[in-house]
């Protein structure tokens, strides 16, 4: 009996498993520290927490609340800062494949949004063979959403760090937009989290952003037949 050897294809490269990683590091401190910020009466043991140990060294002369509030409060900017780090020296690098993109739209017109989530319910309800490329219109449409809320986040987090510098009109309406934005942020990665770890179909996927980097091709050509095609194509 011949042993045949499988084969893999290149889906993410080691820099995008590198960002992925610590986005996720970034955006577990960013909700840990922003839940107390938004709201004490339901989150504000998260505050007496982070602040008891300095509040016992200090003989409790100020309350572990008010520390944790603080620390809370720079944990959260300076994981603003790490973050920018992360993804801004990536994200400059990337304009410059930004025609290679795969989370273009295939086309720009509602019955092509119509059919691509048409296409979700075919594979993931009716188990329906898909037509998907590389990413299917759902993920797409993550990828963009993600991109904007960073977007969104950063520039309402700006002008709530340096309040001094602007109306308290303007610092109202960016605190409002900046909690909108939280609370999106909460539901959308809620969601993302649970699509990625628990639908089958995307184990081998979740393993090659965290792991390997490849996919089989096997896998690759029943899963996404478009990215298949483009893959041989380029060969």
């Amino acid at each position: 009996m011949s042993d045949v050897t499988e084969k893999f294809v290149r889906a993410f490269t080691e820099a995008q498993i590198w960002v992925h990683k610590h986005l996720i590091h970034f955006t577990a401190a960013f909700l840990l520290t922003g839940l107390p910020l938004i709201s004490g009466d339901w989150f504000g043991w998260i505050a007496t927490a982070l602040g008891y140990p300095l509040s016992n060294l200090f003989g409790n002369a100020y309350s572990a609340y008010s520390l944790g509030l603080q620390i809370a409060r720079w944990i959260h900017r300076l994981s603003a800062l790490g973050l920018a780090t992360v993804i801004v020296p990536y994200g400059v690098l990337q304009l410059f494949r930004i025609r290679q993109w795969e989370i273009w739209p295939e086309c720009w017109s509602l019955s092509c949004l119509t059919r691509g989530i048409g296409e979700l319910i075919d594979y993931y309800v009716r188990k329906k063979r898909p037509n998907f490329g590389k990413y299917n219109v759902g993920q797409k449409l993550w990828t963009w959403a993600a991109a904007i809320g960073v977007i969104w986040m950063y520039a309402t987090g700006l002008v709530l760090w340096f309040r001094d510098s602007f109306s308290p009109a303007t610092w109202e309406l960016a605190h409002t937009l900046h909690d909108i934005g939280f609370f999106l942020a909460v539901i959308g990665l809620a969601v993302h989290v649970y699509l990625a770890t628990m639908i089958p179909e995307h184990r081998p996927m979740l393993d090659a952003m965290f792991r390997t980097g490849t996919l089989p091709e096997e896998f690759v050509k029943e899963h996404h037949p478009k990215w298949y095609e483009k893959l041989k194509a380029e060969e």
